[in-house]
Parts: C-alpha cells; sequence; structure tokens
C-alpha cells in the first residue's frame, strides 16, 4: 500500500473513533459550493498570493479533458486579482498537462497528496510558503487533510459531477462514510456552506 494511502486510512479510522485531532485534519477551514463561489478579492486582502486547485471534481469532472470557456475566464480573473495558480493532481501528466496548458498556469502531476512532499513540491513551484497559499479541493482525505496538515488554508468545493473513476470513487466512499460521523457529532455539515 502506498504512503498517501496509509495516511488517508489512518485518518479515516482515526475520525471514525471520534479521534478529534483527525476530524480537524479533516474539516476544512472554508467549505463553498463550487470553485465559482470562492471570494478570490478577498483571499488576495487576507495576504493570500497563491492558489493550488485539484483537477477532478474540483475543477472539472473525472478525465474530462475539454476545459468550458466559463473556467477559463474565471481563471484570467482569479490571475487579475493577483493569485498565482498551480493546479496540483495525484493524476498523470497526460490529464493534467492540458488544462494546465489552455488554463496557462503551473501544475504538478503524480503528486501523492496528501503526503507532504506533494505540498513541498507545490510550493516550490509556486514559490510559496505555507501563509500565502490555498489549497482547494473536493476530497477530505487527500485534498483538505493534506492542506491542514502542512498550514495552508483550505477551501472544500462539493464535487463538480457525480462519476469518479477507480482511485477518486473509493476515497469518495470513504469521504461519504465519514461525514456521516461529523455530522452525528456536529462537526460538518453536508449542506451546510461556509465562508
Amino acid at each position: 500500500m502506498s504512503k498517501k494511502n496509509r495516511e488517508m486510512l489512518k485518518v479515516f479510522f482515526g475520525v471514525m473513533k471520534g479521534n478529534e485531532k483527525y476530524m480537524n485534519l479533516v474539516v476544512p477551514n472554508c467549505y463553498v459550493k463550487d470553485i465559482y463561489d470562492i471570494d478570490y478579492k478577498k483571499l488576495y486582502k487576507k495576504g493570500y498570493r497563491n492558489i493550488i486547485f485539484d483537477i477532478d471534481n474540483t475543477i472539472l469532472p473525472v478525465n474530462k479533458v475539454g476545459v468550458p470557456n466559463e473556467l477559463v475566464e474565471l481563471f484570467k480573473k482569479i490571475k487579475k486579482v493577483g493569485l498565482n495558480i498551480c493546479l496540483v493532481s495525484n493524476n498523470k501528466k497526460e490529464r493534467v498537462l492540458p488544462p494546465a496548458k489552455i488554463l496557462d498556469v503551473l501544475y504538478l502531476y503524480e503528486a501523492k497528496k496528501p503526503t507532504k512532499a506533494a505540498f513541498d513540491k507545490a510550493l516550490k513551484i509556486l514559490e510559496a510558503n505555507t501563509n500565502d497559499t490555498v489549497m482547494v479541493g473536493d476530497q477530505m482525505l487527500s485534498d483538505i487533510k493534506g492542506a491542514n496538515e502542512y498550514g495552508l488554508y483550505s477551501i472544500l468545493v462539493a464535487p463538480v459531477d457525480d462519476k469518479y473513476d477507480i482511485k477518486t470513487g473509493t476515497s469518495r466512499v470513504l469521504q461519504n462514510i465519514m461525514i456521516k460521523k461529523l455530522e452525528r457529532k456536529n462537526v460538518f455539515h453536508r449542506n451546510r456552506y461556509y465562508k
């Protein structure tokens, strides 16, 4: 089993046991419907200068290669605000490179989120540090856990699509089970967005 999968399972079982430390690792600083609902100007005013986006089910449906004009325009606006962007995915180069080129942003493929090494590499690519960087993703066990543990500001978005591949599907099943536990503990609620 890979290090990233071991890390995710450890946190999952910790949350299921009601361990507060592990619950805090998966609860985001901000939870919004989608990437279009994020106030990028507000992030800039708070001192953030860099933003890391996951790809699959965060900015695009899983394995979709086409990039809609709406997304191109959003990324132009984000850059105009003054935020540097890096796409960070556990997926392969052939999945990550096409949207990165179209969106004209930095990228990291086969990142191995939620490991520390993934975030070390992303920050190096961005020439950034932990206190000026935001992580946006749809997966609590990889994107949010990794960001929170690393000290980044974490934003969870609802998945853009209900479809998953084998890799993201397993994580999504675990996340759905975990969310039920977090809801019972009144720590996080799937249908309550907050900024």
